[in-house]
């Protein structure tokens, strides 16, 4: 058992293996998440002339992914609380691999979905999501909401298109998929096998005595379900993410219906892009000083006001700016969940909370984005949801600061 006398308080100096696992866990979610997401749409094309398929079908594959993904999550998050998490990353590196060799390999339509449902899509929670989280959050004391923040900068996603989209004009696509899968065994698959899965001393555990808590010192799925604290945090975070999809899957025709131009629609999609990269770091350097409870509170704050200001339908300008600023906030989400659930439940707490916490986004999300889309289609107007999305995040304020209230882990009595 891990006991809590041995783990490092918050906030103690990290040891000095914390870099290397940050770096790894960096370019774990930047390789998985980035070549999963960012090849896509490049290949959407290419697939549809392969396969004699039509655009709807072939677009399934994302969608695959995210519930792939999303299915994953929770067993993850056991998963990692029971077992090495070198070999769970390693696992899901593998994943990958297969998945990318199998859509280089195959003109088999049912094979397509098996090879995003089945492999990329548990890839992206074991070794994109799940798994990098949870090695920073075992490794940093110091800090921490900082390194979440920096290991979540999307790197490879911001150039990965640009990249193979040149590559594909000289090589093809078949070419492009196998690159990408001999790239991830030689480059990821090693990295990953120089993971630690504990530092010197353990993790915090839970706020519970011994006899209360897992034989790891961890909270139980359903412990952690049965705590109105953290079901708090969880809705609260769950605003910031469905805004991000929100935005990112209508963010082109909800500006059209405002008056702007195709052309003027991409471009206020590609700002808020690459002002969220700001995010990340900039609110996991915050929530190192407010707490990540806080931190959501904030974001929640400042994002019920630049939803409201959308109403108004400001010039191009100023949409760019308010869409550009919410993008912003909505990276902050994962360290300020991170950082929260481990301040309120302990680092040996920390991978059954954040994966739970995605299963429990999935249904929020989806409603966020056909319920926009269906508002659209029955009154012309964007509005309604504009508003209910900016109600989501006030009553996320009060979640959050209800979430923030509690006594933190590294303060319990073990």
């Amino acid at each position: 058992m891990i006991q809590a006398e041995a783990a490092a308080p918050e906030g103690a100096p990290n040891h000095p293996l914390a870099v290397r696992m940050g770096v790894i866990a960096g370019v774990s979610h930047n390789v998985v998440i980035g070549t999963v997401m960012g090849h896509f749409g490049v290949m959407l094309a290419s697939v549809q002339q392969r396969m004699g398929i039509n655009a709807e079908q072939a677009s399934l594959g994302i969608p695959l992914v995210l519930i792939g993904s999303s299915i994953v999550a929770p067993f993850a998050g056991v998963l990692l609380a029971r077992y090495s998490l070198r070999l769970i990353l390693v696992i899901g590196a593998l994943l990958t691999v297969g998945g990318f060799a199998v859509l280089g390999l195959t003109n088999s339509y049912p094979l397509y979905l098996l090879a995003y449902g089945l492999l990329l899509g548990p890839a992206m929670s074991l070794t994109g999501s799940v798994g990098p989280a949870t090695l920073v959050t075992r490794w940093f004391n110091r800090n921490r909401g900082l390194a979440l923040g920096v290991v979540h900068l999307p790197i490879v996603i911001a150039i990965l298109p640009v990249a193979l989209n040149w590559f594909i004009e000289r090589n093809g696509h078949v070419a492009a998929y196998l690159t990408l899968a001999i790239f991830t065994a030689i480059f990821l698959v090693p990295l990953t096998l120089l993971a630690v899965d504990h530092p010197p001393g353990g993790e915090q555990p839970a706020p519970e005595p011994a006899e209360k808590r897992t034989a790891d010192g961890s909270f139980s799925v359903a412990q952690l379900l049965a705590r109105p604290r953290y079901w708090a945090m969880c809705l609260a975070v769950i605003a910031s993410m469905a805004s991000s999809v929100l935005l990112g899957s209508l963010l082109v025709p909800m500006a059209m219906s405002w008056g702007f131009t195709p052309g003027e629609s991409a471009l206020i999609q590609s700002i808020m892009s690459a002002v969220g990269i700001l995010g990340s770091v900039l609110f996991g350097w915050v929530s190192d000083r407010l707490g990540g409870a806080r931190t959501l509170a904030l974001i929640a704050f400042d994002c019920a006001v630049l939803w409201t200001l959308l109403l108004l339908q400001p010039p191009f300008a100023a949409t760019a700016l308010i869409v550009g600023l919410i993008g912003m906030h909505g990276a902050g989400a994962i360290p300020g969940i991170s950082k929260s659930i481990t301040e309120a439940f302990g680092q040996a707490s920390f991978s059954r909370g954040f994966g739970v916490n995605t299963v429990i986004s999935l249904p929020f999300i989806a409603f966020a984005i056909v319920g926009s889309a269906g508002v659209y289609t029955a009154t012309g107007s964007y509005n309604p949801a504009i508003i209910a999305m900016a109600g989501f995040f006030v009553v996320a304020i009060l979640l959050a600061l209800y979430a923030a209230s509690g006594r933190k882990a590294a303060l319990s009595p073990a």
